[in-house]
């Protein structure tokens, strides 16, 4: 990016997501924002009025762009598996090291930790709703499975940090036809 162009709100918070997966949350301060950018204060202040309020719409972009927009788009499809299949592709595309940046902090800051909560529990319970449906799972094993596939996602961000997208994605489906085997074979149990 150019000193000519001008930043928008959302390349602060596509650069603020990007530096603390690189530094960590300590290197969310206005001053190294600023630097990375190669733009003065006055254009941090423009969009937010101060770090507070930085760190409240990077959480919420966060939120939004790593898990709601990933949902909005696998729930365009009409088919089930084709959702399945999407949502491992796009599950396997997050960027680890934001995601791990984001699990550290919330060891230590609060409001970090109830975003990350909910976040959590939104992914976990689409994972739930789409393995219900698409093995014809009661609610409860569902869940349950979901909260396996799900530590498997985690587990992947802090084992492989350096694993390309398609890896993931292929350990995604194994996961995913793992699922379906055994939410058969344990229905006979």
């Amino acid at each position: 990016m150019t000193t000519a162009e001008r930043l928008t709100r959302e390349n602060w918070l596509e650069m603020g997501l990007h530096l603390l997966g690189a530094e960590g949350e300590k290197a969310l301060t206005i001053e190294r924002l600023c630097q990375v950018a190669n733009r003065t204060k006055g254009s941090f202040y423009h969009h937010f009025k101060n770090r507070d309020e930085f760190i409240n719409a990077l959480l919420d972009y966060w939120q939004s762009e790593y898990t709601s927009r990933i949902i909005s788009t696998v729930e365009q499809l009409d088919n089930l598996s084709d959702r399945r299949r999407e949502l491992d592709r796009l599950a396997a595309s997050i960027d680890n090291q934001i995601e791990r940046a984001i699990r550290n902090w919330s060891s230590v800051d609060e409001q970090v930790k109830q975003v990350l909560k909910r976040v959590d529990e939104k992914r976990i319970n689409y994972l739930a709703q789409l393995i219900a449906e698409l093995v014809q799972l009661d609610e409860e094993m569902a869940f349950e499975l979901a909260i396996v596939e799900y530590a498997v996602f985690v587990g992947v961000q802090h084992l492989f940090p350096n694993a390309d997208a398609q890896w993931i994605e292929r350990v995604f489906c194994r996961v995913t036809q793992m699922t379906a085997l055994l939410s058969n074979q344990a229905q006979n149990v």
